[in-house]
């Protein structure tokens, strides 16, 4: 499993010393966020961890108790036995931080966070469609599954002359077609929309509910290029790259919702 490759990764690096391991801040916090019409209001809950580094994680949980992240505070996490996959996962991507390798590319946006979504947007979509091979389709017309969908990327997509599918669990868009052509499927059905892809569009969460091994291999095995936005495990670009994902756009934290500016992170597959 990738995510304990991760782990054995920092556990067995001996150019980690104990200040590189404390737990210096944990933040939990409830996101609500809808940055223009094209998307559906986001609910999440992400956590952030700093350690000399800082990382992050979108989490499945709503809830987190002060006193037991209070109770990590100042420790090793060697020491620890963190049950919670998002609260390890974003002090993992804290610790990897120090040890990330220059990205391919690096890329900084300012301003708003209504005008970072379009930067965003045009940034990742610009890598999803770099990766189509229009010599090697699958049908007559590149399909690109959006998995976790984000309605401005199904939009520039579009615009782009591509079919685009989603995939994910929310029963407001379940069912329906996006821009009226994108039709979004259960996420049950995500390595289905994958096998009949030509690029799939995923995210870093997809780490946090153990899904990305079978979405690498299921996409290994249908020849299906994989192109990662992540703001869970946004440090670790260079890791999912070498786990066989073609193309990682990292963000670390603050992320493009905050005002004032934030950077892109390209890892590229050789």
């Amino acid at each position: 499993m990738i995510l304990d490759d991760i782990r054995n990764s920092i556990k067995n690096n001996k150019n980690l010393t104990e200040d590189n391991l404390i737990i210096r801040g944990l933040w939990s916090v409830d996101c609500l966020f809808k940055p223009n019409v094209n998307e559906r209001t986001f609910n999440y809950k992400f956590l952030v961890a700093q350690t000399l580094g800082q990382g992050c994680a979108y989490s499945l949980e709503r809830e987190y108790d002060v006193k037991y992240l209070e109770s990590l505070m100042g420790k090793n996490y060697l020491d620890l036995d963190i049950k919670d996959t998002a609260l390890e996962v974003a002090i993992l991507d804290a610790i990897y931080s120090t040890l990330q390798r220059k990205p391919d590319k690096q890329i900084k946006i300012d301003g708003t966070s209504v005008n970072k979504t379009v930067d965003r947007t045009n940034i990742i979509v610009e890598e999803t469609l770099r990766l189509v091979d229009k010599n090697n389709l699958k049908r007559e017309r590149p399909l690109i599954a959006n998995v976790g969908v984000v309605g401005n990327f199904i939009k520039a997509l579009l615009e782009a002359d591509v079919d685009v599918m989603g995939a994910d669990f929310d029963p407001e868009i379940v069912g329906k077609k996006l821009f009226g052509k994108a039709e979004i499927v259960h996420g049950d059905n995500t390595l289905e929309a994958i096998k009949i892809s030509d690029v799939a569009l995923i995210t870093g969460m997809t780490l946090t509910t153990n899904t990305l091994n079978e979405i690498i291999d299921t996409a290994k095995e249908y020849s299906t290029k994989l192109v990662m936005f992540a703001e869970t495990g946004s440090n670790l670009g260079d890791f999912f790259v070498n786990c066989g994902v073609d193309c990682v756009i990292g963000e670390p934290f603050p992320f493009y919702i905050f005002q004032g500016t934030s950077t892109l992170n390209v890892f590229r597959k050789e």
